[in-house]
C-alpha cells in the first residue's frame, strides 16, 4: 500500500502489507481471469466475499475483538481492507452488508449476544442485514413506523421495511422499531432488535432489481406479529436511536472502498493515456488530459487522507460523537461524489474505449450514484451538516462592531 499514514503502528503497517498481498495474489488474478474470459466481473461478489472469508479478511473479523476470535485491527484496519479490496474492483457487498447489520452487536452487544450472533457473522457462517428504510420512511429515520410492543419476555413487531439489502438471503435482521411514539421528541422512541429472518410472520414481499453491480436481493419485508425474545434487544428500550446513529459510523467508514476504486480508475486512465496515440503523440502529453488526470489524483489523495483521519479518531477514542457525525457525513459526501467525478474524468480520457464494458467505468458511475443515496443521502447529510454548524455558539469577534455585545432581544427591538 503506497504512502503509509505516518501515525500508523508497525502492527497496522504489517496488516496493510498483508491486505495488499492478498488482493494482488488472490483477487486481482481472479478479476483479470474473468475479464479475459468475458465474464461480468461485477456479478461475482459472492465468490470474492467467500475468498475474503477463507483468507481471514472478513471486514467484521478485522473489527472484532481478539477474545471473540477477531483480529482487533480497529477502524484503521477496516478502512485499509476496504480500500485494498476496492482496488481490484471485485465487489464484496455481502460482507459489508453483514458488517452494517452486525455493527450494533459489535458496538453495544453483550458478550452472550456477541458469541451467539457476532462470531458466526464474522466467520461467514451467517449473514445479516440492516433494516431502517420503510415505505414512508427514508432519510427521516426518526420516523420509523415498524411498531414494537412488549409481551412478557418477548416483543411483537408489526410493519414494513423496504430497500433492505441482502434481506432475502440474511439469517439475521438488525431491526429498529418504534416502541414508544410519545418519546419521539427526545429520540427515545426506537429500540434495536436482532431478529431471526426465518421467524414466523416475516415474509419477503418483493425483490427489487437494481442498476449497477448490486445483485443483492434488495427486498421489501413484511412483519406480521413477529415475536422477538427480549434477550435479542440491543441495550434497553428507547436506546435504538443511539445504537443506529453510532452504527452509521461503521457504515460510513465503509466508503474506503471508493478510494480503492478510484485508484483502479487512475491506473486505467494512466495506462490508456500513455498508450493511446492521436495527432502523432500519446494523449497523455495533451494538457486537457493532464488536467483531467490531476483532478483524479487530487480527489483520491484528499479522500484517502480524510477517511484515515476519521478512522484514527475512532481508534483512539478521541471522536466527539456529536461532532463526529458531521465529520463522517462530510467525508461520505466528498468521497462518494469524488468517485463519480473520478469515473467521469477517466471516461473522458478513455473516450469511446471507456464506454465499452472492458474498463468498468460506467458501472462504477452507476455504483457511485447509489453510494450518494445509501447510508443517508448526500443532500440530507448536507442539511444535517449545515444545521449542526448553526446550532453552535457564535464568536462575536466575527460580528460587525455595532453588533458585538448586542443581545438577540435588543436586535429584534431595533
Amino acid at each position: 500500500m503506497p504512502d503509509y499514514m505516518p501515525w500508523w503502528s508497525p502492527k497496522t503497517r504489517k496488516f496493510a502489507d498483508e491486505c495488499e498481498s492478498f488482493v494482488d495474489t488472490v483477487l486481482v488474478p481472479m478479476a483479470l481471469k474473468m475479464q479475459e474470459n468475458g465474464e461480468d466481473i461485477w456479478s461475482i461478489q459472492w465468490q470474492a466475499s467467500k475468498l475474503c472469508i477463507e483468507h481471514g479478511f472478513h471486514p467484521l473479523m478485522v473489527l472484532t475483538e481478539e477474545k471473540f476470535g477477531g483480529l482487533d485491527q480497529g477502524y484503521t484496519g477496516y478502512t485499509i481492507l476496504n480500500e485494498e479490496v476496492g482496488r481490484c474492483m471485485l465487489n464484496i457487498n455481502p460482507l459489508l452488508t453483514s458488517v452494517f447489520g452486525g455493527g450494533p452487536i459489535l458496538l453495544y452487544g453483550t458478550d452472550a449476544q456477541k458469541e451467539e450472533f457476532l462470531v458466526p457473522l464474522m466467520k461467514g457462517e451467517k449473514w445479516a442485514s440492516i433494516t431502517v428504510t420503510e415505505p414512508d420512511v427514508g432519510n427521516d429515520a426518526a420516523g420509523i413506523q415498524l411498531h414494537g410492543e412488549q409481551d412478557g419476555d418477548e416483543w411483537v413487531l408489526n410493519g414494513w421495511k423496504r430497500f433492505i439489502t441482502l434481506a432475502a438471503l440474511s439469517d439475521y435482521l438488525m431491526c429498529y422499531a418504534n416502541t414508544n411514539p410519545d418519546m419521539k421528541g427526545l429520540h427515545r422512541h426506537l429500540t434495536a432488535f436482532i431478529v431471526d429472518r426465518r421467524s414466523p410472520g416475516i415474509t419477503i414481499e418483493k425483490i427489487n432489481k437494481l442498476e449497477g453491480d448490486v445483485e443483492m436481493a434488495n427486498s421489501v419485508i413484511r412483519f406480521h406479529d413477529v415475536r422477538v425474545p427480549a434477550k435479542n434487544m440491543i441495550l434497553d428500550p428507547g436506546d435504538g436511536w443511539t445504537v443506529m446513529t453510532s452504527a452509521l459510523n461503521i457504515e460510513r467508514m465503509g466508503i474506503a472502498g471508493v478510494v480503492g476504486q478510484g485508484r483502479c480508475l487512475l491506473e486505467v486512465a494512466r495506462a490508456y493515456g500513455k498508450r493511446r496515440v492521436q495527432f502523432g503523440e500519446p494523449v497523455s502529453r495533451m494538457e486537457a488530459v493532464q488536467l483531467r488526470m490531476a483532478e483524479i489524483k487530487m480527489r483520491i489523495e484528499t479522500s484517502r487522507a480524510t477517511i484515515y483521519y476519521l478512522a484514527d479518531l475512532l481508534d483512539k477514542g478521541e471522536a466527539d460523537m456529536f461532532e463526529f457525525g458531521a465529520k463522517s457525513a462530510a467525508a461520505k459526501i466528498y468521497c462518494t461524489s469524488s468517485l463519480a467525478e473520478i469515473a467521469n474524468q477517466c471516461a473522458a480520457i478513455c473516450a469511446g474505449d471507456g464506454y465499452t464494458n472492458e474498463y468498468g467505468i460506467y458501472t462504477t458511475i452507476k455504483n457511485a450514484l447509489l453510494m450518494q443515496i445509501a447510508g443517508g443521502s448526500n443532500d440530507i447529510l448536507r442539511i444535517f451538516i449545515g444545521r449542526n454548524e448553526f446550532i453552535k455558539d457564535i464568536d462575536e469577534r466575527f460580528l460587525p462592531r455595532v453588533l458585538r455585545g448586542v443581545t438577540k432581544e435588543e436586535i429584534e427591538d431595533l
